[in-house]
């Protein structure tokens, strides 16, 4: 009696397997990166002290299964990288990449660098874009290649993510509430925004390439597809197998 009892704790535990398995199969993702270095508005150069700003809309298709992960690349040369503010939107989504990177209420002008080759994400282990330090070019090295494009954390920048006004007050000691995973759950395809807006007046900022970095969910194998169906039927013979155990006792208590 008691052997027979063990069979179906057996299948339990395979049917949980399967079902780990089968999820496994569903948060694995694929990188996918799009870098665009043409077709500017004003060839790329940021109005001077202008909120008005300069924008870049690029349309992403093809892509299959919703976001995991978003990192941003820029590529900025000449200006002054405290009058800097930008932003990217998709959808719902809403990330806010720079914000008068250095400023405080001490210091609202920020770093006074030139420029900027970064990729922006938020497990980058560089640290807040905020506070790099200044008296050097912020970069990342080890660049997202095609067609994996997988990132390099320990090379990257996290993003500003501070949604305030950027010629309003201390900068600096506002919450990052705006993250790139913003994005995350969202369909990949369709139209992104960069924006750019260079709010003080002195040098002028050019963008000369920006990189999209999108980490979509796999779709399900086939295989997952047969394990579920598995789960289902061992599932229903373990129940199964319970009900009918329990009719036998019934029967024979008679």
């Amino acid at each position: 009696m008691r052997h027979n009892l063990i069979k179906p704790m057996k299948l339990r535990f395979l049917a949980i397997g399967v079902v780990w398995a089968s999820m496994t199969m569903l948060v694995q993702g694929e990188w996918a990166t799009f870098t665009y270095s043409s077709g500017f508005q004003n060839g790329g150069v940021i109005p001077d002290n202008s909120l008005v700003g300069w924008a870049d809309t690029r349309q992403v298709s093809g892509l299959v299964g919703e976001i995991l992960d978003v990192n941003v690349g820029l590529q900025l040369s000449g200006g002054w990288n405290g009058d800097l503010y930008s932003w990217l939107v998709h959808s719902t989504g809403f990330a806010v990449l720079l914000n008068r990177v250095g400023g405080t209420g001490v210091n609202p002008p920020g770093y006074g660098d030139a420029g900027m080759s970064m990729m922006l994400d938020d497990q980058g282990e560089k640290g807040d874009i905020h506070w790099y330090g200044g008296g050097f070019i912020p970069t990342t090295t080890a660049w997202p290649t095609v067609p994996d494009g997988a990132p390099t954390p320990s090379d990257n920048w996290k993003p500003d993510g501070r949604y305030v006004d950027p010629i309003d007050g201390d900068v600096g000691v506002a919450p990052r509430t705006a993250l790139l995973s913003s994005f995350n759950g969202l369909n990949p395809n369709g139209d992104w925004t960069l924006f750019i807006a260079d709010v003080a007046a002195g040098e002028t900022s050019t963008l000369t390439s920006w990189t999209l970095n999108i980490q979509t969910a796999a779709v399900p194998e086939p295989a997952s597809l047969v394990q579920g169906a598995v789960v289902v039927l061992l599932m229903g013979g373990v129940m199964g197998g319970y009900r009918l155990r329990g009719q036998k006792r019934r029967f024979h208590s008679h």
